[in-house]
């Protein structure tokens, strides 16, 4: 009788293990965050392959991609503060993927969302100012050269317009592809100033807690290949990886964007 109690038990504890085993984790959902002079939509090619897998995807389309706003009210903390609203109904993990001046956006985000279900952050050629500085602190000098060969600063209106569009393109990417010029430009933006006037804040024990991952984009000119490394050195990376492209992979190269992004997530 004793002996076939224990296999009872034995078999009811096997049982109950591999349900447990078996059980799903909670659903990652992967929350695109664009840079400068872009949209939500840059992100559209990548999200649809990543999408085809089986992730859960939101793109947020920030404040200030409209001309008829006031681009003075468009600070950093409002940029965050939308993303905050964006993400609130989220109940389970979430994976920042940031873009340029998104990963400022991303990080002064922590100080104002009000959950803690953040847990990874993949930055994409991207800034990730740390706490108590501005978003591109640690741009040289030749970004700024690049950037503006395509851009002029309205100091009236408080706009970075895009002036040359030619050029525009030459610097955000390195492709000669027709198509994926008209996609940029089909896309492209006059973005708000006083973003980078910004100083971005957060708890550095929740933000040391949060997995951070790198894309490397080598050929860069918006944020050179250098820069990006020395963006990454002031965080500490649970991985990275390069790719050969230019600043906007995403446009460019979107198959080989989200075959790299799919290698951080769990």
């Amino acid at each position: 009788m004793k002996k076939i109690v224990l296999v009872f038990l034995l078999t009811l504890f096997t049982l109950s293990g591999c349900a447990y085993n078996n059980a799903k984790s909670p659903v990652n959902t992967l929350v695109f965050v664009h840079g400068a002079h872009l949209t939500s939509h840059a992100w559209s090619s990548v999200i649809a392959l990543l999408e085809k897998d089986g992730y859960n995807t939101i793109a947020v389309n920030l404040p200030g991609r409209e001309q008829s706003v006031n681009p003075n009210e468009i600070t950093l903390d409002a940029s965050s503060q939308a993303l905050c609203d964006a993400i609130n109904d989220v109940n389970g993990p979430i994976t920042f993927i940031a873009h340029s001046q998104g990963g400022a956006v991303v990080n002064n985000a922590l100080s104002i969302c009000p959950i803690k279900n953040i847990k990874n952050i993949i930055y994409v050629a991207a800034v990730a100012p740390t706490n108590g500085d501005k978003p591109f602190s640690l741009l040289n000098s030749s970004d700024e050269e690049n950037y503006f060969k395509g851009v002029n600063f309205d100091e009236k209106s408080g706009w970075m317009l895009i002036s040359d569009k030619d050029s525009f393109v030459s610097v955000f990417t390195n492709s000669t592809s027709n198509e994926v010029a008209s996609l940029i430009l089909s896309q492209a933006v006059n973005e708000p100033a006083i973003i980078g006037e910004g100083v971005v804040s957060y708890e550095e024990e929740y933000f040391s807690k949060i997995n951070k991952f790198y894309i490397y984009t080598t050929q860069d000119k918006i944020i050179s290949f250098s820069s990006q490394k020395a963006i990454a050195g002031q965080i500490e990376l649970k991985n990275d990886v390069v790719i050969d492209t230019g600043h906007l992979p995403m446009i460019s190269s979107p198959l080989k964007l989200a075959s790299q992004i799919i290698t951080f997530l769990p």
